[in-house]
C-alpha cells in the first residue's frame, strides 16, 4: 500500500467533488429539464439541491483532513474549505431565501437569488478545478 499516502488522500475526494459538480452542470441537471415538464423538473431540483448541497459540502470537506496539517498544501485547504462553507451558506441560507421569495411571489427577487447560486456554484467548480490540477500535478 506504498501507493497510499496523505497526498492521495487529499486528492481523491477532490476529484470525486469535481467530477460530481461537472456531472451535475453539464448533464444531470440539464437533462432533467430537457426530459420533464419545467415545473415537474424545477419540484425536483427543489428537492434535490438540499441534499447536493450538503453532500458535497461533506466531500468538500474531506481534503481539509490532509491538507490543512501541512503547510504545502494550506492554500489548497483553505480554498477547499471556503468552497464547503459556501455549499454550506447555499444550503442553510441561500436555498430557504430563494424559496421564500418563489412562494411571496417575487419571481424578480428569485431569479436574482437564482443567479447568484449559479455564479457561485460556478466559482466554486473553478476553485476545485484549480485545486485538482495542482494537486495532480
Amino acid at each position: 500500500m506504498d501507493w497510499l499516502t496523505l497526498h492521495v488522500a487529499a486528492l481523491v475526494p477532490v476529484a470525486v467533488l469535481f467530477g460530481g459538480m461537472t456531472f451535475f452542470m453539464a448533464f444531470f441537471a440539464p437533462m432533467i429539464f430537457r426530459n420533464l415538464t419545467r415545473e415537474a423538473a424545477a419540484d425536483f431540483m427543489r428537492a434535490l439541491f438540499p441534499k447536493y448541497f450538503s453532500v458535497m459540502g461533506i466531500v468538500a470537506l474531506m481534503p481539509l483532513l490532509v491538507l490543512l496539517p501541512i503547510h504545502a498544501y494550506r492554500p489548497e485547504g483553505l480554498a477547499m474549505m471556503v468552497v464547503a462553507i459556501l455549499f454550506f451558506a447555499m444550503r442553510g441560507l441561500l436555498l430557504p431565501a430563494l424559496e421564500k421569495q418563489r412562494k411571496a411571489g417575487r419571481d424578480r427577487a428569485a431569479a436574482m437569488l437564482h443567479r447568484a447560486s449559479v455564479f457561485i456554484h460556478m466559482a466554486q467548480w473553478a476553485v476545485v478545478a484549480v485545486v485538482f490540477v495542482r494537486l495532480a500535478a
